[in-house]
């Protein structure tokens, strides 16, 4: 064996030394260009997907729910890369751009609005998905004791739960309407609660894959309050989801006169389905600064998760502050804000 067969300084014209010394120079430099885009494409679906048209299907739409924390995650370990490896700059710095457009999209949800207008009375509305009926009884009714709401949406509650709800708050006098028959389980339904503070109010019925309920009149005024439950972007429902998400422009767009939608909404503005179909609301939740605040699961920390719980107001219906709430038994926080509803 010679030193040029060694050190790959062979004669590139001899076949035996020449094209395997090219070979060994060239193929780890392909080798980490190709893992570079790699990692490129891969913080791109993580990060953007709505970005890259990609958030109507599966896998991407779930990614919105640790948008948050992967983007700062990929911030500060694209940094620390930089600085102990500046040489992988090429690929770094396309993933800190990602970073920042994602990061763009995030803050603004961290900046509280300013007072909001405050037209007519002040309702005080909470949504709390009870998990298929599972939520714990004696401590919602503890809750709503507590905080006394004027309008309670109860996602994924049927005729079961709210007999036994209403059974357990009966000196509050809250009336009480289910979305659905008893025959029907806990799960397909939506609930809705109003305190006597409502007034004369008339609750009608709204259709949708989990039918909702619309409530009018008494203390809302001239403002509809809907209690909705939308499909989940879930195989064999991830058709429906965004035709459902689109329908709340019945109650947000410009026009539609002064509305508050209250309810599991299944989507966050970090998907174009749900910012188009709520364009013209105002979320509660980023007027108060807290749109980054996770109500599920409720079992991680409200860091981590998405929100998927809201309160949207439209047509100069004011609203103000952003509490949650926890309930045990069930996979949802709770939420409860004030609206300003039009006289």
């Amino acid at each position: 064996m010679t030193r040029s067969d060694l050190d790959g300084s062979g004669d590139p014209a001899d076949p035996a030394t020449g094209p395997v010394a090219v070979r060994r120079r060239r193929l780890p430099r392909a080798s980490r260009l190709a893992a570079g885009l790699v990692v490129v494409i891969a913080v791109g679906l993580l990060l953007v997907p709505d970005s890259l048209g990609l958030d109507q299907s599966l896998p991407f739409v779930g990614f919105v729910l640790v948008r948050t924390p992967a983007t700062l995650a990929v911030v500060v370990l694209g940094l620390l890369a930089l600085a102990v490896r500046a040489r992988w700059w090429p690929t770094i710095v396309p993933v800190l751009l990602i970073a920042g457009v994602s990061t763009a999209a995030l803050v603004p949800r961290l900046i509280p609005d300013g007072p909001a207008p405050d037209p007519g009375p002040d309702i005080i509305v909470m949504v709390q998905n009870v998990d298929r009926g599972s939520a714990d009884v004696p401590a919602l009714a503890a809750v709503l004791r507590e905080r006394r709401p004027d309008v309670v949406v109860l996602p994924e509650a049927g005729e079961p739960f709210r007999t036994r709800l209403t059974a357990a708050i009966g000196e509050l006098g809250y009336r009480s309407w289910s979305s659905v028959p008893p025959s029907e389980a806990d799960a397909q339904g939506t609930t809705v609660l109003a305190r006597p503070s409502l007034g004369d109010v008339v609750v009608r019925p709204v259709p949708a894959r989990f039918p909702w309920l619309e409530v009018t009149g008494g203390a809302l005024g001239s403002t509809r309050l809907v209690g909705a439950h939308l499909a989940s972007p879930v195989p064999g429902l991830i058709d429906v989801w965004p035709v459902e998400l689109a329908s709340l422009a019945r109650w947000c767009a410009p026009g539609a006169g002064p509305a508050v939608v209250v309810g599991d909404l299944n989507g966050t503005a970090d998907l174009r389905a749900f910012r188009a179909g709520t364009a013209g609301c105002t979320d509660a939740g980023d007027a108060a600064g807290k749109g980054l605040l996770a109500t599920w699961p409720q079992a991680l920390p409200r860091w981590l998760g998405a929100q998927l719980d809201h309160v949207l107001v439209s047509g100069g219906v004011g609203v103000d502050g952003f509490d949650v709430v926890e309930v045990p038994g069930t996979d949802h926080r709770g939420v409860l804000v004030t609206v300003h509803a039009r006289p």
